[in-house]
């Protein structure tokens, strides 16, 4: 019995460590926008995750190439938090109907807004750090 616990255990870990660093952080982004509820709304999380992906893999290796720079970790954090503070204020980008014809441009729930720059921030050192 106990094999198997530990056996299950092991293939629970691996399964984990299959993702990269911008697919965890594009899927957390994805399941926890607050954005994302709501009564008359249905969201998607995986498809917002895939959407999302490109930006958490540029993020990510524009931490690595600063790295290969030879950027200190004061200067890396110094970049991680701009990068912060940039999504925190932007505005987001709706498209209803799944027509990408018919969006706007609005802004976002402050809540969302944070979330969003946490997890680009967190891709970022993930990348300067070498955190797969």
């Amino acid at each position: 019995m106990k094999k198997i616990m530990m056996i299950a255990t092991l293939l629970l870990a691996s399964g984990c460590v299959s993702q990269t660093s911008p697919e965890r952080h594009s899927r957390y982004f994805a399941v926890h926008d607050p954005e994302m509820v709501g009564g008359n709304f249905a969201s998607n999380p995986t498809y917002t995750a895939k959407a999302n992906l490109p930006l958490f893999q540029k993020v990510y290796q524009q931490g690595q190439a600063d790295k290969a720079k030879g950027l200190t970790a004061a200067q890396a954090q110094q970049v991680a938090d701009s990068i912060y503070t940039s999504a925190s204020k932007s505005q987001v980008r709706s498209t209803f109907t799944g027509n990408k014809s018919d969006t706007h441009l609005h802004d976002g729930d402050n809540e969302s807004l944070a979330l969003w720059g946490t997890q680009l921030k967190e891709t970022y050192l993930d990348g300067y750090n070498g955190i797969h």
